[in-house]
C-alpha cells in the first residue's frame, strides 16, 4: 500500500529538483554569454614565461615581462579604460597556462590550440589603478615569473 505523505515528499523534492536545475541551467547560460557590442577586445597568449596581449583594434601586441627584484612590469600590459566591457581571447603558445586576476576573479585557462573567450566589465576605479595578473598553472621553471597587470588609463 502507498503512503499518500510518501508520494507527496517524493513529489515535492522532485519539484524542487526539477526547478533548481532548470534556474541553474539558465544562469550559467547567462554567465558565460558574451556581450554583444564590447568595448574592447584583447587577445592575451601565454608563452613561456611571460604574456603578450595583442590589440587588435590598432594592430599592436606587447610581451609583458616581470621582474621580480622591483616587482614591475617591463615591454607592456593590459590596459583598460575604468568602466569599460572588455573581451579577451586566451590561449596558449606551448604549454597549458591559467590567466587569473585574482582581484577581480577571473580565471580561464590559457591551451594551446584552443581559444577560450570571456568578457569583463573594468572596475569603475581611478586611473593609475593597477590588478595583479598571474599564471596558476604550473608551466614551468619560471612560473613564478610569470605575472603582469590590468592597468586602469
Amino acid at each position: 500500500m502507498v503512503n499518500r505523505l510518501e508520494v507527496a515528499w517524493t513529489l515535492a523534492v522532485v519539484g524542487l529538483l526539477a526547478g533548481v536545475a532548470a534556474y541553474s541551467t539558465i544562469l550559467l547560460y547567462h554567465i558565460d554569454a558574451l556581450p554583444a557590442d564590447p568595448t574592447e577586445y584583447v587577445d592575451v597568449i601565454g608563452h613561456q614565461w611571460y604574456w603578450e596581449f595583442c590589440y587588435p583594434a590598432n594592430g599592436t601586441c606587447f610581451n609583458s615581462q616581470y621582474d621580480a627584484a622591483t616587482n614591475t612590469v617591463s615591454g607592456g600590459a593590459l590596459w583598460a579604460t575604468p568602466g569599460a566591457e572588455v573581451q579577451i581571447n586566451v590561449t596558449g603558445f606551448e604549454v597549458v597556462h591559467s590567466f587569473n586576476i585574482p582581484a577581480l576573479g577571473i580565471r580561464i585557462d590559457a591551451i594551446p590550440g584552443r581559444i577560450n573567450m570571456f568578457a569583463f566589465s573594468v572596475p569603475t576605479v581611478p586611473p593609475g589603478t593597477s590588478y595583479l595578473i598571474q599564471c596558476t598553472e604550473f608551466c614551468g621553471t619560471f612560473h613564478g615569473t610569470m605575472r603582469s597587470f590590468l592597468e586602469i588609463v
